[in-house]
């Protein structure tokens, strides 16, 4: 037994050091593991100039760039089949910290980056490696938390089978700023000053784009600057305001002359009383005049009836008689066919006055009508104008932000957004329309000097089919989840092929100046055969949503929270006693529960 206890000593004085030391080796480690990937969560990323967000579907993985070209990548979860998250070009439409699904029964969606007003963002979540969200690009939690904070609204988010990454590109198409004064100098030595390039960049442009020759370009006005522009948009303005108080003006005078054919009304309703009264007075004199006309007639008619032809068949003085009221009325009927005639005129003339007043009455109430209505018109008038100031000030508070140009040989428009909302729209020209445009994004990543006139641009390929054929050969494990968390950075852009793109296009002279007012760094230029998702359209403020093909949400309200399931099991029945295995029984109960919802009951 001593022997026994001296060896297990032994033993355990041996081993005790060694387990010691291997258990501070691994802690060791572990804290070395810690302390290196708490340091590499907690190193920032550095960005200059606005960010492109590239999300491959078929890698999985989403890579970020700025002005000076790749600067992280993470691996990313996709839409699920059933749930693919939609391809093409998106904008950060609204950045939210804590964000709850109200489509996905109230699901979690921390840092939240919108895409789409039907449901497509950037949040964090579980990235298990393969596609497993609801449609929405899931980051890793940190990753999300660190990128929140880099991102602004506007900025790009490609969404494609595989991706490209942007690459420098200069094209006569792509815009320049207006010089200031500053930097334009004087007209004589202009092709001296600092703005020089500027104004060769402008009479390329009027060549290119607009389709006129140096000659006519050079008889456009001379020295069109940031600050000329802005007089103008600031006479624009006061123009606007001029309606406003043009239009109250009319609206003043249009009341006043409302109140004057109400007056108007009022009297020429007197008038044609008093004129209809008189009408009718008259009317009644010139109908008792003429019937006094043929009672006389008639009085006459019946006393020359009794006078017999032959006299002699009458007394004398009978005869004598009837003659002597026969004389009589004879000499009444001369005054009373003056009478008749005197009274018909009368009523005539008073019956006349009697049209002209209801006229006078009819022209009055039409007076009114074309009053209210000039009321009616000047209101809108004055209305549309403080629309117009009211949009205006609104696209002016913009001006500091990038500007989103789209064009589409689906529409051959050329259309023109700042701060999500519509400025311009007209039609472009398109070489060859019936073959699709490819879509390219230019992004205006920074100014090429101090002028603040030229910009540097990239352009980036969107492709809506799988373009690498060697995009699969990264490893996975038997699950088939990724192994490397790095992968190569995608191929660059074929500046030829974006060339060429441009190449077909023309902007009109209204377009071109406009942007050239607002262009800066962050702007964008998508070309594309495809037409903006009018699914998203109908939403205010976002941008220019593209998706190849259009995905349209079928999603109109939140999806309801399934009711608690009530599991119970059937008591008795079965009919096997002592003889019944414990697996048979067990199966048995399994197949006897019920769901019990609502008050009813369903075969689970």
């Amino acid at each position: 037994m001593m022997l026994r206890l001296g060896c297990a000593a032994l033993a355990l004085a041996f081993f005790v050091p060694l387990a010691s030391s291997a258990a501070d080796a691994q802690s060791e480690r572990r804290t070395k593991s810690q302390k290196s990937r708490s340091v590499e969560q907690a190193k920032p990323l550095e960005i200059e100039g606005p960010l492109l967000m590239q999300v491959s579907l078929n890698e999985q993985r989403m890579y970020i760039y700025d002005a000076n070209g790749l600067v992280t990548q993470t691996r990313i979860s996709s839409g699920r089949a059933g749930h693919e998250t939609p391809k093409g070009i998106y904008s950060i439409l609204e950045k939210k910290v804590d964000h709850t699904s109200n489509i996905y029964l109230d699901a979690k969606m921390p840092h939240m980056q919108r895409l789409t007003m039907t449901g497509i963002a950037l949040h964090g979540g579980v990235v298990p490696g393969y596609p497993a969200s609801g449609g929405c690009v899931r980051l890793p939690f940190d990753f999300a938390r660190r990128f929140f904070n880099l991102t602004d609204i506007n900025q790009r988010v490609v969404i494609a089978p595989d991706v490209q990454s942007p690459t420098t590109f200069e094209h006569s198409l792509l815009f320049a700023s207006l010089p200031s004064v500053a930097h334009a100098g004087p007209t004589g030595d202009r092709a001296e000053g600092p703005g020089a390039n500027a104004v060769r960049v402008g009479v390329d442009v009027a060549e290119t784009l607009l389709g006129v020759t140096s000659a006519h370009a050079a008889t456009e006005p001379p020295g069109r600057t940031l600050e000329s522009a802005a007089e103008a948009r600031r006479a624009e303005r006061q123009g606007l305001v001029d309606d406003i108080t043009e239009a109250g003006e009319r609206r003043a005078k249009a009341a006043e002359g409302e109140k004057a054919a109400a007056r108007a009304i009022g009297d020429a309703k007197a008038a044609a009383k008093a004129a209809r009264s008189a009408a009718n007075g008259a009317a009644r004199e010139a109908y008792k005049a003429k019937a006094a006309l043929q009672s006389q007639e008639r009085a006459l008619k019946k006393v020359v009836s009794r006078i017999p032809n032959n006299p002699a068949k009458m007394r004398a003085d009978r005869l004598e008689t009837l003659r002597a009221q026969e004389a009589e009325l004879r000499s009444g009927i001369a005054p009373r066919e003056e009478e008749v005639r005197r009274t018909a005129e009368a009523a005539k003339d008073a019956a006349d006055k009697a049209a002209t007043a209801d006229k006078a009455v009819a022209a009055a109430v039409a007076g009114l009508k074309e009053a209210k209505a000039e009321i009616k018109n000047a209101a809108a008038a004055e209305t549309a104008a403080k629309k117009a100031v009211a949009t205006f000030d609104r696209q002016e508070q913009n001006r500091g932000l990038p500007v989103s140009v789209f064009i589409s040989s689906k529409t051959g428009l050329i259309q023109v957004r700042q701060g999500f909302e519509a400025v311009l729209e007209v039609q472009a020209s398109i070489a060859d329309p019936d073959v699709p445009l490819d879509t390219f994004v230019f992004t205006a990543v920074g100014w090429k000097d101090d002028s603040k006139t030229d910009l540097r641009w990239t352009a980036t390929e969107v492709n809506e089919h799988s373009t690498r054929i060697g995009s699969g050969d990264v490893e996975v494990d038997n699950k088939g989840k990724r192994k490397s968390q790095s992968v190569p950075p995608p191929p660059e852009t074929d500046v030829a092929r974006a060339a060429r793109t441009l190449d077909r296009i023309s902007i009109p002279k209204e377009a071109s100046e406009r942007i050239a007012e607002v262009v800066k760094p962050g702007s964008t230029l998508i070309v594309s055969s495809y037409d903006v998702a009018r699914s998203e359209t109908r939403y205010a403020g976002t941008d220019f949503i593209v998706q190849m093909p259009e995905v349209v949400a079928k999603i109109t309200k939140p999806t309801p929270r399934p009711r608690p399931v009530e599991l119970v099991e059937e008591q008795g029945g079965g009919g096997c006693f002592f003889f019944c295995s414990s697996s048979y029984s067990s199966s048995k109960q399994r197949d006897r529960r019920r769901q019990r919802a609502s008050g009813k009951s369903s075969v689970w």
